[in-house]
């Protein structure tokens, strides 16, 4: 088994903006899998929040790989890697230039299709939500 998870998109009125919902439940391994729905446009920003009730093993990862199997997040500044058991977290996402640092233009990862989402470490029976905020 490889844990539940459900996706829900919202676009939020008017304003070029989408937030996909993604509450997730790890199995006995600590690990959750699932597919969003097809998504266009650029990453800008993730926000995970581990269950009040059940919290997630401190460190627990998320990847994110697209339909040719590539992490969407590579070349990426921030990740989702080490995510916190107890707080919310944000993280917003900017392209990394050959020498590894952000370009200066608000560049984010680009994704026109469905993505594949891995919680991994996160403890047996753990849950937690993550937002991902896109721009159209």
């Amino acid at each position: 088994m490889a844990g539940t998870m459900t996706c829900t998109l919202d676009s939020r009125a008017g304003s070029g903006v989408r937030v996909l919902t993604v509450a997730w439940t790890s199995d006995a391994s600590g690990n959750a899998t699932g597919t969003t729905p097809v998504l266009i446009g650029r990453l800008v920003k993730a926000v995970t929040v581990p269950s009040a009730s059940v919290a997630p093993t401190d460190n627990y990862d998320i990847a994110m790989t697209d339909e040719q199997g590539l992490d969407v997040l590579t070349g990426v500044q921030s990740t989702l890697a080490n995510r916190d058991t107890a707080n919310t977290e944000q993280v917003y996402f900017l392209v990394l230039d050959a020498a590894g640092t952000p370009l200066a233009q608000s560049v984010h990862p680009l994704v026109a299709n469905a993505l594949s989402i891995s919680v991994t470490n996160a403890g047996n029976a753990k849950s937690g939500t993550l937002y991902l905020y896109l721009e159209a």
